[in-house]
């Protein structure tokens, strides 16, 4: 730690705060070793998740017709408008001596984690009832479940971003520590264990049907996952001051559309949320079209060593190149590799000789700007926040997550809807096992590869009037560093009256 670094525990929940001096603030380090061990173990552990597989367990394990899924996923925009916008009020409020957003993130995670298990778990407890995709209890279920994970997962994620926010006020540390916690390529081991145990199920090599595949290895998933945040909430720090005074609602608003950096990245990514038309046809290109989930691992080997590669390259391009250009970068890149394997695999894909080294390239693209697509986006994130607390002197992380969030979470609600219908037109056929024709596994192929890449083109637009240059950077990084220095000396002055009183 820093030599210059004052530890200190005061009534806003702050345990460390920096007393950064003239022209150090980028370089510091606040971070100790015990913390980054913890980012980095709970980092990979966060990953394993399998929510990509979540739209293709409804429709063929848990059995729901796809235009339930499609109609509930619209009807429940109203319900996000109200619970978010209520639960960023509170938690920006909250000021205790444990901090601004630990105590909301040990009060969510447990019944989040029993949410989101119950939903992979339920098809285990109605199999018997012959229920059918347009049954009224398992549309009852579906719906009950899913409010409560939505819900309860509302202020979680509040709680935990929140927090990753606050880990150290010098950028330079922030963009270490997220590449730290998004180093390792780990989150592809649950996928590729999925994909193998499916392949095996499938076979009948293993003693388990492939929907139970899913149902546990969802389930299970989910709880290593959480039990690892667990242990990260308990063990980060809060070292960012925030302002005694409580944010109104209006100061949230503020915050958010008096910062123009934030205006532009929100815009980019509602945009960029048209792209994600293709994510519930990942599961149905690999296990429908290519007729093998074991072909995901086989074509990511390849390359799996330049993800970490990028880790190694991705310093030298941040002093070489500003944050625009390499979010740039970040997703033009892959979408090169997309364009080339379509053209290449359109017409091919029976073929496997031509589909796995065109889908070999495609991951290829993704592994080389795999570092900066995971740490320039957050970091951009956490610069804006930084810049709107620099002109208004109030952060106000959890109402302008709650804004920027629920635009993009209103695109992709519609998104989820429109391509959990589209499944319907292009003649795709529900039913593990089933053999769809040609021309829906081109449909399939193309709603996964380069219809995203033709949505999402205009997320581009907003990114070329996004301008946040070093200059900038250091005076707002250094005025911050003496404004919360400030706050810092008048609690600590508050707290002594407040002791000589008791004592006299």
């Amino acid at each position: 730690m820093a030599k210059d670094t004052e530890v200190k525990t005061t009534e806003t929940g702050v345990e460390e705060i920096p007393q950064v001096a003239s022209g150090s603030v980028f370089g510091k380090r606040y971070v100790g070793a015990k913390e980054l061990i913890t980012l980095f173990v709970t980092g990979e552990v966060n990953k394993f998740n399998l929510e990509g597989y979540l739209s293709y367990f409804m429709l063929n394990v848990f059995g729901l017709d796809s235009r339930i899924i499609a109609a509930f996923a619209v009807a429940t925009l109203a319900w996000d408008l109200i619970n978010d916008s209520i639960f960023a009020y509170i938690v920006d409020r909250t000021r205790t001596r444990f901090g601004k957003f630990k105590p909301w993130a040990f009060a969510t995670i447990g019944p989040y984690a029993i949410a989101c298990i119950a939903l992979w778990i339920t098809p285990l407890f109605i199999e018997d009832q012959n229920w059918g995709p347009l049954s009224w209890q398992k549309i009852v279920i579906y719906c009950v479940i899913s409010i409560l994970k939505e819900t309860i997962g509302t202020l979680y994620s509040c709680a935990v971003n929140g927090l990753n926010s606050t880990y150290t006020p010098s950028i330079d540390d922030k963009a270490a520590l997220i590449a730290l916690d998004n180093i390792g390529d780990f989150e592809k081991v649950p996928g590729y264990a999925m994909v193998i145990l499916l392949d095996l199920a499938a076979a009948g090599t293993i003693g388990i049907s492939v929907e139970n595949v899913y149902i546990f290895m969802g389930a299970g998933t989910v709880l290593v996952s959480l039990l690892g945040m667990f242990v990260r909430i308990c063990v980060i720090k809060e070292r960012i001051v925030q302002v005694e005074e409580k944010p109104k609602i209006i100061d949230g608003l503020k915050n958010f559309f008096g910062n123009r950096l934030q205006v532009l990245l929100t815009l980019s990514d509602i945009l960029s949320a048209f792209g994600n038309v293709g994510g519930p046809f990942s599961n149905m290109f690999w296990l429908d079209v290519m007729g093998s989930a074991s072909l995901q691992v086989i074509c990511g080997i390849p390359a799996s060593p330049l993800t970490y590669v990028s880790y190694m390259y991705l310093p030298k391009l941040r002093k070489k190149f500003s944050t625009k250009t390499l979010w740039v970068m970040s997703r033009l890149v892959p979408e090169i590799g997309w364009v080339v394997a379509f053209l290449i695999g359109f017409n091919n894909l029976d073929n496997l000789w031509i589909m796995v080294p065109a889908l070999m390239f495609r991951e290829m693209c993704i592994s080389a700007v795999y570092s900066i697509g995971k740490v320039i986006p957050q970091l951009m994130q956490q610069e804006i926040i930084d810049y709107g607390e620099w002109k208004t002197g109030k952060r106000t992380e959890a109402m302008t997550s709650f804004i920027a969030g629920l635009a993009t979470k209103i695109v992709n609600q519609v998104q989820n809807a429109i391509s959990t219908a589209v499944v319907s037109f292009i003649g795709y056929e529900a039913g593990v096992g089933t053999v769809q024709t040609m021309k829906t596994k081109q449909a399939i192929f193309a709603m996964y590869s380069v219809i995203p890449i033709v949505l999402g083109i205009f997320a581009y637009i907003p990114m070329f009037m996004y301008k946040l240059d070093d200059k900038t950077k250091t005076i707002m990084y250094h005025e911050l560093t003496e404004r919360r220095n400030s706050i810092l000396a008048k609690s600590q002055e508050r707290a002594v009256v407040v002791e000589t009183e008791v004592e006299a």
